[in-house]
């Protein structure tokens, strides 16, 4: 269904996907995954709009697919293959979520649909933002039963560049203003703690720190303010559970098959309609400013390899 119109005159489509209790819907523009609904609730678990004109301005990153490369750059540049490729600039010096050049910009086309599965597919192409290579990037989403939603994304380039993708939804279980009241647990034995630019300085152990969520506790809105990588691996591994998230009588565990977890904790959600912390983004990618990070694990990407990541998020009640 037509969801509506970007200023150019072009059709932004919703596509809403379910079997079972869970329905979810996503747009054309930015793939974004724009509602969740599970049987029984009567709210969005994500944040998000019935206002296309809300993701042109004050929701550009809630819930969409960002390529090439997610988070932060620093500096705006890297070095490889020999060559010092110039980036754009647009969280002060350095770049964040590929600046204009990224996904979360870009009207997506449909490749095939089914009652419960969508595939769409972007062109990121050559020099956007200061990124080599035409970037061909395909995003599969499935809802499987027992209430799981899987996203499988496929990347190819046709020059050395960088691909660090990730789905940059926010979601908040219980439908109440903020998070406050919900439980958190991360599997990672390490974070990046992060410089006055929010960029990481070097692997910390989350032991002894406000970041240790290794055993499920509750997550307080700016106590502590989170806006971290945690490290899940150094290398990709096959798919596991890494979150669990608890709030009200449900709960939902994150399976990925990434190195890195990017945590947010909305503090600036007021800026989009919300109340500030409503909502914790949860972003499986590699680690962010992995070009200037010689021990971090690699984003580049040699034209012709076939980049993929895997997320799934499963939904359940609690007893």
């Amino acid at each position: 269904m037509t969801f509506g119109t970007l200023p150019d005159g072009r059709t932004v489509d919703r596509i809403t996907i379910s079997n079972g209790d869970l329905s979810v819907s996503i747009l054309t523009y930015g793939a974004i995954v724009q509602d969740v609904r599970l049987k029984g609730h009567d709210y969005n678990l994500t944040l998000g709009s019935d206002d296309i004109n809300d993701y042109l301005t004050s929701m550009k990153h809630y819930g969409p697919i960002i390529a090439p490369v997610g988070n932060r750059i620093k500096g705006a540049r890297a070095t490889f293959g020999g060559i010092e490729h110039m980036l754009t600039p647009n969280e002060g010096r350095n770049i964040l979520h590929s600046a204009e050049g990224g996904s979360q910009f870009k009207l997506w086309t449909v490749e095939d649909q089914t009652p419960d599965t969508v595939t769409l597919t972007v062109l990121c192409a050559d020099g956007e933002a200061g990124f080599p290579g035409n970037q061909r990037v395909m995003a599969h989403f499935a809802i499987l039963p027992d209430n799981v939603m899987r996203m499988e994304i496929t990347a190819t380039t046709d020059e050395l560049s960088m691909i660090n993708i990730c789905n940059h939804s926010y979601w908040n279980l219980t439908g109440d203003p903020t998070f406050a009241g919900h439980k958190l647990q991360i599997k990672a034995q390490n974070y990046l703690p992060t410089d006055a630019e929010n960029i990481p300085t070097e692997v910390t152990e989350v032991a002894g720190t406000d970041y240790d969520f290794r055993t499920l506790r509750d997550v307080v809105p700016a106590n502590p303010p989170i806006d971290h990588n945690f490290c899940l691996s150094r290398i990709k591994l096959d798919l596991r559970d890494v979150v669990t998230l608890e709030g009200g009588d449900l709960r939902m565990t994150i399976a990925t098959d990434m190195p890195g977890l990017q945590i947010y904790d909305g503090r600036t959600a007021s800026n989009a309609g919300f109340a500030d912390y409503a909502a914790l983004a949860f972003e499986p990618q590699y680690w962010p400013n992995a070009p200037h990070e010689p021990s971090f694990p690699k984003i580049t990407v040699k034209a012709g390899e076939v980049w993929t990541q895997e997320v799934e998020w499963r939904f359940e009640h609690l007893a």
